[in-house]
């Protein structure tokens, strides 16, 4: 077994599954009723012979967002997303201790958060990698799956993470479901189109639309 394969079945996958996480391969992912996830993954990066260098991230997708940027997608085709910020909404990363970290005096964040994982470390990278799982990056990713926080998060930053989507549809995609459609259609009028053909809006109001029918027939059915 390859050494990250073993580290992440023996220190990473315990973890992981006592928060509820489900394993597929080297990623991990917690689904909410609502369908929003949080996806944990490793990106093995070659720079060092004589060492496994890696990063540990994670990423939150909600549905809704999810459901835009696969809005040409069949439903049948619609995979679920993987661990990659191309599909997150906020995306973070569990930086390893020095004593675990492959360039731990590094100004640079994307390299402080390399983990280097050797022959004469495995124990101990494995067991900090768990320990910044458990006691860090678990409880954040739990944490944001639900959208108010999500949302304050994205608002006030306070957490080691980093916003993906500019923050007004952040605030229309996380309130989606549940807003008002006047409030909605005020919080287009903050949307900034990023192309000429960028079709947000029209999918928003599409989407707000199909919402409030599909509110009414059950409201029908019930009466």
């Amino acid at each position: 077994m390859a050494p990250l394969d073993s580290l992440v079945k023996q220190h990473v996958a315990p973890v992981m599954k006592a928060a509820g996480f489900r394993r597929s391969g080297q990623t991990f992912r917690l689904i909410a009723a609502n369908g929003d996830q949080a996806i944990l993954g490793f990106s093995r990066h070659y720079v060092d012979p004589n060492a496994c260098v890696f990063e540990v991230g994670y990423d939150i997708v909600p549905a809704p967002y999810w459901e835009w940027i696969n809005r040409h997608a069949a439903s049948d085709d619609r995979r679920g997303p993987v661990a990659s910020s191309m599909a997150a909404m906020v995306s973070g990363r569990a930086v390893p201790p020095p004593h675990a970290a492959h360039a731990p005096s590094s100004d640079d964040p994307y390299f402080r958060a390399h983990w280097a994982l050797r022959e004469d470390n495995s124990l101990t990278c494995g067991e900090a990698l768990a320990a910044v799982l458990r006691d860090e990056a678990v409880p954040q990713m739990v944490h944001l799956l639900d959208r108010s926080r999500l949302l304050e998060e994205c608002r006030h930053p306070a957490l080691p993470v980093m916003r993906l989507v500019p923050l007004a549809r952040v605030e229309i995609l996380l309130r989606l479901d549940a807003a008002p459609s006047r409030e909605i259609e005020s919080l287009l009028a903050d949307v900034v189109p990023v192309d000429p053909y960028d079709t947000f809006i029209d999918w928003v109001r599409q989407r707000v639309a199909a919402r409030d029918d599909a509110a009414g027939q059950s409201d029908g059915v019930i009466l």
